[in-house]
């Protein structure tokens, strides 16, 4: 490949179906915090709780399947997943679904993730963990039941989601750890 081609290649690096994906999970965060918060529409809060959930996994398959992994989507993703669970757990201690201390604790690892980051400047962001992925699939699947809870007649479901939050803040503070000292030991920027 020329390097002209190489050059344009990265220029669009960014035009990408699972770009596009992932932008969708990020517009979707708004429109479900407000459902949640108004505690109107809670099937549609749910639908788009599951669409938002589900978009983590297809952007990545699709990325990996199409051969469109991108410096954009490995930017992009994680911060639409960060966010976007941020924003949604919070939009549910407003409505009274969940603990703000979760929450809490969830935003402490972010934030000293973020601070870590700018203070260190490596050279390139730590690549995602095991850990990582399942407290990200823990999270959102304890979301999407505490949504579902807010339905009279499944409230139990409800309460698994409390629990599955809670573990999931629990890995989130262990995969924050892990990337943390990855951060810390990897190559940095000159």
């Amino acid at each position: 490949m020329s390097h002209l081609t190489t050059k344009r290649a990265r220029a669009h690096d960014w035009a990408t179906i699972p770009n596009a994906i992932t932008l969708v999970r990020l517009a979707l965060v708004i429109p479900v915090a407000i459902l949640i918060v108004n505690r109107s529409q809670h099937v549609l809060a749910v639908v788009l709780l599951i669409v938002f959930g589900a978009s983590d996994w297809v952007d990545g398959y699709l990325a990996r399947k199409l051969g469109q992994s991108s410096r954009t989507g490995a930017v992009l993703d994680p911060i639409a997943d960060r966010m976007g669970v941020a924003v949604i757990a919070l939009a549910l201690v407003v409505a009274g679904q969940l603990a703000i201390w979760v929450v809490l604790g969830i935003a402490a690892v972010d934030v000293t993730l973020a601070v870590t980051y700018l203070i260190v400047r490596p050279s390139h962001a730590p690549g995602v963990s095991w850990i990582g992925k399942i407290r990200t699939a823990v999270l959102m699947a304890g979301i999407v039941l505490v949504g579902l809870g807010a339905i009279p007649e499944l409230d139990q479901l409800g309460l698994a989601g409390q629990a599955l939050c809670i573990i999931g803040a629990a890995l989130h503070l262990v995969a924050g750890i892990g990337y943390c000292s990855s951060i810390v030991r990897g190559p940095r920027e000159a």
